[in-house]
Protein backbone atom coordinates (compact mmCIF):
# COMPACT_ATOMS: atom_id res chain seq x y z
CA UNK A 1 0.00 0.00 0.00
CA UNK A 2 1.61 3.55 -1.01
CA UNK A 3 2.40 5.73 1.74
CA UNK A 4 1.33 9.58 1.76
CA UNK A 5 3.92 11.54 1.29
CA UNK A 6 4.22 14.75 3.05
CA UNK A 7 5.43 17.90 0.59
CA UNK A 8 6.13 21.62 1.03
CA UNK A 9 4.18 23.20 -1.57
CA UNK A 10 6.30 25.92 -4.26
CA UNK A 11 6.03 29.32 -3.70
CA UNK A 12 3.46 32.29 -3.31
CA UNK A 13 3.16 35.35 -4.73
CA UNK A 14 3.16 37.54 -1.86
CA UNK A 15 0.87 41.11 -1.95
CA UNK A 16 0.58 44.08 0.39
CA UNK A 17 -2.61 45.93 0.32
CA UNK A 18 -1.81 49.60 1.43
CA UNK A 19 -4.75 52.51 2.84
CA UNK A 20 -2.91 55.86 3.64
CA UNK A 21 -4.04 59.23 3.49
CA UNK A 22 -1.02 61.43 1.65
CA UNK A 23 0.82 60.19 -1.33
CA UNK A 24 4.35 60.55 0.38
CA UNK A 25 3.07 58.01 2.95
CA UNK A 26 2.87 55.16 -0.28
CA UNK A 27 5.63 56.16 -1.65
CA UNK A 28 7.95 55.98 1.23
CA UNK A 29 6.31 51.94 2.27
CA UNK A 30 6.90 51.07 -1.78
CA UNK A 31 10.75 52.20 -1.20
CA UNK A 32 10.53 50.16 2.59
CA UNK A 33 8.37 47.52 1.16
CA UNK A 34 11.29 47.03 -1.77
CA UNK A 35 14.41 47.10 0.17
CA UNK A 36 12.54 44.37 2.65
CA UNK A 37 10.79 41.99 0.58
CA UNK A 38 11.90 42.77 -3.29
CA UNK A 39 11.07 44.92 -6.30
CA UNK A 40 7.77 45.67 -7.06
CA UNK A 41 5.76 42.99 -9.76
CA UNK A 42 2.58 44.53 -10.26
CA UNK A 43 0.85 47.93 -8.71
CA UNK A 44 -3.01 48.90 -8.98
CA UNK A 45 -4.64 51.30 -9.78
CA UNK A 46 -6.84 53.27 -7.14
CA UNK A 47 -9.06 50.87 -5.63
CA UNK A 48 -11.78 51.52 -3.78
CA UNK A 49 -11.31 52.70 -0.08
CA UNK A 50 -10.32 50.11 2.33
CA UNK A 51 -12.94 49.85 4.91
CA UNK A 52 -11.85 48.56 8.55
CA UNK A 53 -13.32 45.25 9.42
CA UNK A 54 -14.75 44.44 13.23
CA UNK A 55 -11.46 43.36 13.93
CA UNK A 56 -9.71 46.35 13.12
CA UNK A 57 -11.72 49.52 13.84
CA UNK A 58 -10.22 49.82 17.44
CA UNK A 59 -7.12 50.41 15.73
CA UNK A 60 -7.01 51.27 12.11
CA UNK A 61 -8.33 54.64 10.54
CA UNK A 62 -7.76 53.90 6.82
CA UNK A 63 -7.06 56.72 4.45
CA UNK A 64 -9.20 57.88 1.26
CA UNK A 65 -6.55 55.67 -1.04
CA UNK A 66 -6.11 52.26 -1.37
CA UNK A 67 -3.63 50.36 -3.59
CA UNK A 68 -1.94 46.86 -4.08
CA UNK A 69 1.27 46.14 -4.34
CA UNK A 70 2.40 42.77 -5.76
CA UNK A 71 6.35 41.85 -4.97
CA UNK A 72 8.49 39.99 -7.46
CA UNK A 73 9.82 37.40 -4.99
CA UNK A 74 8.31 34.15 -4.09
CA UNK A 75 7.55 33.17 -0.71
CA UNK A 76 6.66 29.57 1.30
CA UNK A 77 2.99 30.15 2.83
CA UNK A 78 4.77 30.14 6.70
CA UNK A 79 6.64 33.33 5.75
CA UNK A 80 3.37 35.31 6.30
CA UNK A 81 3.53 35.72 9.37
CA UNK A 82 7.21 37.03 9.12
CA UNK A 83 5.74 39.57 6.82
CA UNK A 84 2.89 40.16 9.01
CA UNK A 85 5.37 41.69 11.30
CA UNK A 86 7.15 43.34 9.05
CA UNK A 87 4.25 45.18 8.01
CA UNK A 88 3.42 46.02 11.90
CA UNK A 89 6.41 47.42 12.20
CA UNK A 90 6.29 49.71 8.58
CA UNK A 91 2.98 50.75 9.71
CA UNK A 92 4.14 51.87 13.19
CA UNK A 93 6.83 53.72 11.22
CA UNK A 94 4.20 55.38 9.18
CA UNK A 95 1.67 56.10 10.77
CA UNK A 96 4.02 58.96 12.85
CA UNK A 97 3.71 60.98 9.90
CA UNK A 98 0.04 59.47 8.54
CA UNK A 99 -2.02 58.14 11.07
CA UNK A 100 -4.29 56.38 8.55
CA UNK A 101 -1.39 54.10 7.46
CA UNK A 102 -2.47 50.27 7.01
CA UNK A 103 -0.89 47.46 5.75
CA UNK A 104 -2.45 43.94 5.10
CA UNK A 105 -0.15 41.47 3.86
CA UNK A 106 -1.49 38.60 1.98
CA UNK A 107 -0.81 35.68 -1.04
CA UNK A 108 -2.40 34.03 -4.02
CA UNK A 109 -1.77 30.76 -4.99
CA UNK A 110 -3.84 28.63 -7.42
CA UNK A 111 -6.49 27.69 -5.39
CA UNK A 112 -7.64 30.45 -2.96
CA UNK A 113 -6.12 34.83 -1.69
CA UNK A 114 -5.23 34.33 1.87
CA UNK A 115 -4.56 37.59 4.16
CA UNK A 116 -2.91 37.50 7.28
CA UNK A 117 -4.39 39.59 10.45
CA UNK A 118 -3.81 40.39 13.52
CA UNK A 119 -7.16 39.14 15.50
CA UNK A 120 -8.89 36.30 15.61
CA UNK A 121 -12.56 36.14 14.32
CA UNK A 122 -15.01 32.95 13.47
CA UNK A 123 -13.31 32.74 9.59
CA UNK A 124 -9.72 32.66 10.52
CA UNK A 125 -7.13 30.45 11.38
CA UNK A 126 -4.60 31.14 14.07
CA UNK A 127 -0.87 30.54 12.54
CA UNK A 128 1.47 31.47 14.95
CA UNK A 129 3.45 34.34 17.17
CA UNK A 130 -0.39 36.49 16.66
CA UNK A 131 -0.74 35.66 13.58
CA UNK A 132 -4.16 34.68 11.80
CA UNK A 133 -4.74 33.35 8.25
CA UNK A 134 -7.79 34.49 6.36
CA UNK A 135 -9.18 33.37 2.62
CA UNK A 136 -11.32 35.99 0.98
CA UNK A 137 -11.02 34.47 -2.60
CA UNK A 138 -10.83 30.68 -3.67
CA UNK A 139 -10.98 30.09 -7.50
CA UNK A 140 -14.05 27.56 -8.26
CA UNK A 141 -14.87 27.19 -12.28
CA UNK A 142 -11.88 29.21 -13.70
CA UNK A 143 -13.39 32.55 -11.56
CA UNK A 144 -12.48 33.69 -8.14
CA UNK A 145 -15.05 33.92 -5.45
CA UNK A 146 -15.74 35.87 -2.34
CA UNK A 147 -16.18 33.66 0.64
CA UNK A 148 -18.88 34.46 2.43
CA UNK A 149 -17.32 35.83 5.49
CA UNK A 150 -14.97 37.99 3.05
CA UNK A 151 -15.62 41.60 4.40
CA UNK A 152 -17.14 44.07 1.68
CA UNK A 153 -13.69 45.30 0.15
CA UNK A 154 -13.36 42.00 -1.48
CA UNK A 155 -16.45 42.16 -3.56
CA UNK A 156 -15.62 45.85 -5.16
CA UNK A 157 -15.77 44.38 -8.60
CA UNK A 158 -12.01 46.65 -9.73
CA UNK A 159 -10.98 44.88 -6.33
CA UNK A 160 -11.74 41.30 -7.95
CA UNK A 161 -10.42 42.41 -11.25
CA UNK A 162 -7.16 43.20 -9.92
CA UNK A 163 -6.98 39.87 -7.93
CA UNK A 164 -8.01 37.86 -10.78
CA UNK A 165 -5.31 39.54 -13.03
CA UNK A 166 -2.84 38.94 -10.14
CA UNK A 167 -3.50 34.61 -9.84
CA UNK A 168 -3.58 34.67 -13.60
CA UNK A 169 -0.17 36.18 -13.27
CA UNK A 170 0.73 33.66 -11.12
CA UNK A 171 -0.62 30.83 -13.46
CA UNK A 172 1.45 31.38 -16.28
CA UNK A 173 4.74 31.88 -13.98
CA UNK A 174 4.50 29.33 -11.20
CA UNK A 175 6.79 27.41 -12.15
CA UNK A 176 9.33 29.73 -13.72
CA UNK A 177 12.36 30.77 -11.25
Amino acid sequence: MPQEILERPQGVSFFLIVSYENEDTFFELKSIAEKRFSKVLYESLLLPKWVADETEREFAYPGRYTKVLSFKQRIHREEIVEKKKDCLEFQTLLQKKDLSALLIPGYVTSHNIVIAKSKDDFHRMYLFQGVYAETVYHFSRGQLLPLPSTQSYFKEREVIYFFNTLRESYEFNKFKS
